[in-house]
């Protein structure tokens, strides 16, 4: 018995080591469980911590590229070139004949290329500089031309529409054609361009110049020169023969009364001299020669000529005056060009209203760029005159027959 209960009793403490020992050894798991859970706490909170800190990053980063966008965008703002626009509702070309809207003069603002131009018609070409189009005996009639005008970010900044005329070349009657300018028609070759154009049924009337190309062209002379007693210089010819000393005025029949010419048409190529930022005095001046003639003659066909664009900066600033002086002294491209886009803006805004008052836009259809010889910015050479013939033709044969059938 006492050798049974020795073993019983060592069995127990067996059984109660074995147990202890378990107990332990989950006490010991349950530790290494905790601090593996610890473990995982920590390895969670830093990458948190690391997450939070890489997002606060990113939000910083965010603010900083949208603070930077806003301030890029003011300063694209005001550094954008100012865009000057002027495009007329009706524009024509004759068959035969071959016309171009350059770009850079539809268009004015302070920075070459600034924005892209992109023309749309079912005719004519998209170029690079100008949109072309050339007058073709099966495409006579009327084709929607649009502009459009983009920023180098290909986002639409102005739309503009006008209507081509593809018109007819062949006049079914004669005109004779009083042409009142400066020296940019005084006996100029375009006068002899329109004749050939026409077949000869275009002839220029005036007491200057010869038979078919006569004219009232005066170098020098501005819009206001006729409104006063002006004396021409250059060929002692005394006042202009518009001047009435009596009323002290510019008189159209006056004019008629002592000349004895009686033209079908009048034609007013003026603006160039006098031309200033604002060019109120030279607008109000050639709607005063206007509103005279239309006093005495009130149907008879009146075309204003949009004087040409200069020639580019370096043709501006070696232009001599006869004594060697600079022609241009002080003066830059962009500011006349600016004047001259307003002075057609002007002249479209007094007269356009008026019945049988017309509008050649010789301004954008002449090519400044090229066509001017060296040491000229004013008047062009052979290739401009063309151009000139070209455009003032095109505009006579869309509206003459509708004015004078």
């Amino acid at each position: 018995m006492k050798g049974g209960r020795f073993l019983f009793a060592n069995a127990g403490k067996e059984r109660n080591i074995q147990s202890d020992m378990m107990r332990r050894g989950i006490r010991k798991d349950d530790r290494m469980e905790e601090e593996l859970e610890r473990e995982r706490g920590t390895e969670k909170r830093l990458r948190w911590r690391a997450g939070s800190r890489g997002r606060i990053f990113l939000l910083a980063l965010f603010l900083l590229l949208v603070l930077w966008n806003v301030r890029l965008q003011v300063q694209l703002g005001q550094t954008k070139p100012d865009m000057e626009v002027y495009l007329p509702q009706d524009l024509y070309v004759a068959v035969g004949s071959a016309v171009e809207l350059y770009n850079n003069q539809v268009v004015i603002c302070g920075m070459e290329d600034a924005y892209i131009l992109n023309w749309n018609c079912q005719i004519g070409q998209n170029l690079k500089e100008c949109f072309y189009v050339e007058g073709k005996e099966e495409q006579i009639g009327d084709y929607p031309l649009i502009l459009e005008i983009y920023d180098w970010n290909g986002n639409l900044v102005r739309k503009l529409t006008s209507t081509l005329h593809v018109v007819d070349n062949r006049l079914d009657r004669e005109y004779s054609v009083l042409n009142i300018g400066d020296s940019l028609s005084n006996g100029r070759e375009w006068y002899r361009d329109v004749f050939y154009l026409s077949d000869g049924k275009v002839t220029f009337t005036g007491t200057r110049g010869w038979t078919k190309y006569s004219h009232e062209g005066r170098s020098g002379f501005s819009p206001q020169d006729y409104l006063t007693e002006t004396e021409y210089p250059f060929e002692d010819e005394g006042v202009h023969p518009f001047y009435d000393p009596v009323q002290q005025m510019f008189d159209w029949n006056y004019y008629k009364i002592n000349t004895g010419i009686d033209p079908d048409v009048i034609q007013i190529f003026l603006g160039v001299n006098g031309l200033k930022d604002d060019p109120t005095d030279n607008i109000d001046a050639i709607a005063q020669m206007v509103n005279n003639i239309r006093k005495y003659d009130q149907e008879i066909p009146i075309y204003i000529v949009n004087t040409p664009y200069l020639g580019d900066q370096d043709h501006l600033g070696r232009m001599e005056l006869p004594n060697g002086d600079p022609w241009f002294q002080g003066e830059y491209k962009l500011r006349y060009d600016r004047r001259i886009l307003h002075l057609m803006e002007g002249l479209d805004r007094k007269l356009g209203n008026y019945s049988h008052v017309n509008f050649i836009p010789l301004a954008l259809m002449h090519d400044s760029v090229h066509n001017f010889d060296e040491n000229e910015a004013l008047h062009p050479n052979d290739e401009g005159y063309d151009q000139f013939a070209a455009c003032m033709y095109s505009v006579y044969c869309g509206t003459l027959k509708l004015q004078l059938p």
